[in-house]
């Protein structure tokens, strides 16, 4: 996995277990959310992509539940300024 659970709580400062699967639900999801928007993650992962993911992984932990039709305008424009240089162009 391109961030580890161990990763991602340290970056959630989550020290409990009770969590863990869900978290790791996040980082899947998080990742294939990157994926999706047309990222190819390498290895090791890009660091601004990193970073997009733990903002994705922040913002899924703290609002579990939809909170309005759209994430926050900060998290959007952080993710797609991070992933911007690291998309897929077709020609």
């Amino acid at each position: 996995m391109a961030i580890s659970l161990a990763e991602a709580k340290a970056h959630l400062r989550v020290v409990h277990t009770t969590d863990d699967a869900y978290i790791e639900s996040l980082i899947e999801a998080a990742l294939a959310y990157v994926t999706e928007v047309g990222v190819a993650i390498a290895t090791p992962i890009q660091p601004p992509v990193r970073q997009a993911a733990y903002m994705l992984i922040s913002h899924f932990y703290e609002n579990r539940d939809a909170t309005s039709d759209s994430p926050s305008t900060a998290v959007t424009f952080g993710v797609s300024a991070l992933t911007a240089p690291y998309r897929e162009h077709s020609i």
